[in-house]
């Protein structure tokens, strides 16, 4: 269960890095450098709000996957300080030499 959630962290992991950088709409986005992409779906207005709402999904989806690894996590991998026992404590009229 830890590893299909964590592959899917990845997968969204990569896809919001391509949302954000490859398809931004700005004037240094990554798509100018494939020779203009100006005319494109992504600078139209309606993809403009695809992209937005594919990103923001995106971000949530990151946000729930990220919540789930943190709750899954310790129930896989326990530390090795839940097994151990504390020193014990001298007696309070003890004298160490």
């Amino acid at each position: 269960m830890f590893v299909f959630f964590l592959i899917i962290h990845v997968i969204i992991c990569f896809l919001l890095i391509l949302s954000i950088l490859l398809f931004q709409t700005s004037k240094g986005s990554a798509l100018s450098m494939f020779g203009g992409g100006g005319d494109s779906l992504f600078s139209s207005p309606g993809g403009t709000t695809f992209i937005k709402k594919f990103t923001m999904f995106l971000a949530i989806a990151f946000a729930i996957n990220s919540v789930i690894l943190t709750v899954i996590y310790p129930l896989r991998h326990r530390s090795v300080l839940y097994n151990a026992t504390p020193p014990p404590i001298p007696a309070a009229g003890v004298e160490k030499k």
